[in-house]
């Protein structure tokens, strides 16, 4: 928390709470006028605590307009600063429900549903027992009936099946399979799917992920339900910086139900961004089969996304129901060059399956691919890169597979490989102190 002591912080939030409390008691007000209340409020406070006021101050508003479960300001305010069981949070609380409750809490969207189609869920996993069974029992967690869990447990070496049995043996909900040979995330997803991923809505859930909001599934399978033919639902999430525990809200900001065409062409450009992970996303397990899943070069969450979006339009609720951890190993800066040109093919997969499937302009598709293949490449270039013979491999691959931007790719790297070639002589390494 910077230079503010956490008992000094933790005082400063319960002030701030119950001037909040305070300054809302009034009747309804709109998100952004909640918001510009709050921040009012935080700079009274000392400029240590201020940022950490103010991230709050959003999750309030958004309390404030009735988008997030009161479970979501609970969860940010027992993990951030140790206080959801505090006096000021539950008078907070209370004022916070007074706001949006004449109006009807979006948060209570979907509550009746008449069939309860079956979700399932597959979680991939690794030596991360302890982010395991927490991502497990935030499934169970939810108030859904009809949801089954299949973890895949990709040969690991921690105690998992000792953990999994133990803790979910006896749980019919909670299916175990265990490879005994390591195959690769990708590999385990399709294995987990083809297996049990019979539900009419799947969701696919990395292992050190977990939800927070118990009524996700239910109005998720509402959402689906009022609006037929959409091949996802996703919602916002919290980031959650392991190293400092902190959170940082993500909101995808796309409308309701978002265009497929529009979301496919412009996919994590600016105004189209991508979900986190896939952690809140409900798919539609028939447009899984239609986009052909089961013949995937690499079952990521990018090309699921825009797969997807080759059979159907994209649905958003605009809520925080989950956590997506960002730790030293799920943004990792040693992707093989393997690993990179599968995900280049499939890609150009992609590309070919929009045009001579989906009616996509073979001009407008080949400059999309190079634009995506462009992104992938310089990424790769960027954080991975380590030698002479990567960089050289790629260019190849590039001139081979991708003519139109090969110069560009190649003019802008040129003076980082010299310089990288410069850094492995030894002398001139150690006068430059490196």
């Amino acid at each position: 928390m910077g230079m503010v002591q956490q008992e000094d912080m933790r005082q400063v939030c319960r002030r701030f709470m119950d001037s909040v409390s305070r300054e809302i008691g009034g009747g309804p007000a709109t998100e952004e006028e909640v918001f510009g209340k709050c921040r009012t409020l935080a700079e009274r406070e000392q400029p240590e605590a201020r940022e950490a006021l103010t991230a709050l101050s959003r999750v309030i508003a958004r309390q404030a307009a009735g988008k997030d479960a009161a479970e979501v300001l609970r969860f940010y305010l027992d993990s951030q600063f140790g206080l959801s069981d505090s006096e000021e949070a539950g008078l907070l609380e209370e004022k916070l429900g007074a706001l949006h409750s004449s109006a009807g809490s979006a948060a209570a969207e979907g509550a009746a549903v008449g069939a309860v189609p079956k979700i399932s869920v597959i979680i991939t996993t690794y030596n991360r027992k302890p982010f395991l069974r927490q991502a497990v029992e935030s499934i169970l967690a939810q108030n859904y009936p009809n949801k089954e869990i299949v973890v895949i447990d990709d040969a690991s070496a921690d105690g998992t099946e000792v953990m999994m049995e133990e803790c979910f043996g006896d749980e019919p909900r909670v299916i175990y399979m265990r490879n005994e040979t390591n195959k690769g995330p990708g590999a385990n997803r399709l294995a987990a799917f083809t297996a049990h991923g019979d539900g009419e809505y799947i969701l696919f859930l990395d292992d050190d992920d977990y939800l927070i909001d118990s009524g996700y599934f239910s109005r998720a399978a509402a959402f689906h339900q009022s609006r037929p033919g959409l091949s996802f639902v996703a919602a916002n999430v919290f980031l959650e910086y392991s190293a400092s525990q902190r959170l940082q809200l993500q909101e995808i900001g796309l409308s309701e139900v978002t265009d497929r065409r529009a979301y496919f062409l412009n996919f994590e450009r600016p105004g189209y961004g991508k979900p986190a992970s896939t952690l809140t996303t409900l798919f539609r397990r028939e447009a899984l089969i239609d986009m052909d899943i089961l013949h995937m070069n690499m079952v990521n969450d990018a090309s699921i996304y825009l797969r997807s979006l080759l059979v159907g339009d994209a649905g958003f609720i605009d809520a925080v129901v989950g956590v997506y951890r960002i730790h030293g190993n799920n943004i990792t800066f040693n992707l093989s060059r393997d690993f990179l040109v599968r995900n280049l093919e499939e890609k150009r997969s992609i590309r070919n399956l929009a045009v001579e499937r989906y009616n996509y302009k073979k001009k407008e598709m080949t400059g999309w691919f190079n634009n995506t293949a462009y992104d992938t490449i310089v990424y790769y270039l960027r954080n991975s890169a380590k030698t002479k013979e990567d960089y050289t491999y790629m260019y190849q691959w590039t001139r081979s597979n991708c003519p139109d931007i090969y110069g560009k790719v190649k003019q802008e790297f040129r003076v980082r490989l010299i310089k990288k070639q410069i850094l492995q002589v030894p002398l001139i390494r150690k006068l430059i102190g490196r």
